[in-house]
């Protein structure tokens, strides 16, 4: 079994922009461009090596801006390492970094956020109402950046995959049960081998 390595530098390019840059949408776009030439021509492509041949690209919901929200983090008093239940039936090493509150819909919601060792990136995995229907049954990632003055920034719109969905060799952390959220995520990244792109 392999470990899920994420793209963390391709998946966050665009959270770096701020909420108010009119660029982001073609900054999201060619960071979907850079991954896909990255599955298809990559050293470490998690792709299996008949479907590196095929690969015409991941699909995607619509870029929907409205998915692009800024947020409050709560942070842990205690920021320590946790045991993440990963595919595989073991555990990764995590640190249990804080709750970012947020608001869809006029209601509020949160996820908790964990923070890589390896890379010190902010990450929430998460569940929604799209898996198994039209995204990853087992849920997918989203990198969580921080803006000024205590606040932060999640864009669903570059909500991704676990490796596990290109291949079954892979062992991917899952969301905790606390990061299901009660509606869909219309956007991000759709169940691989899905025909229908952005």
């Amino acid at each position: 079994m392999l470990r899920f390595l994420p793209l963390l530098l391709v998946l966050t390019a665009t959270a770096r922009a701020q909420p108010t840059d009119p660029a982001h949408v073609d900054l999201i776009r060619e960071t979907r461009a850079y991954k896909d030439s990255l599955l298809r021509h990559g050293d470490d492509s998690p792709l299996l090596p008949d479907d590196r041949l095929a690969f015409g690209g991941l699909a995607y919901y619509p870029i929907d801006l409205r998915y692009r929200i800024v947020g409050q983090m709560h942070l842990y008093a205690r920021q320590r390492q946790i045991e993440v239940p990963d595919t595989g039936g073991t555990t990764i090493t995590m640190e249990r970094f804080g709750r970012l509150y947020f608001t869809w819909a006029e209601k509020e919601y949160w996820l908790e956020v964990y923070r890589s060792f390896e890379s010190g990136q902010l990450e929430a995995f998460f569940r929604d109402g799209s898996n198994a229907s039209t995204t990853y049954s087992g849920g997918r990632y989203v990198a969580i950046d921080p803006l000024q003055d205590g606040l932060y920034l999640i864009d669903f719109n570059m909500a991704y995959n676990p490796y596990c969905d290109y291949n079954p060799a892979y062992i991917c952390p899952m969301p905790p049960a606390q990061n299901t959220l009660p509606f869909s995520v219309e956007a991000g990244e759709l169940t691989y081998g899905t025909d229908l792109a952005d």
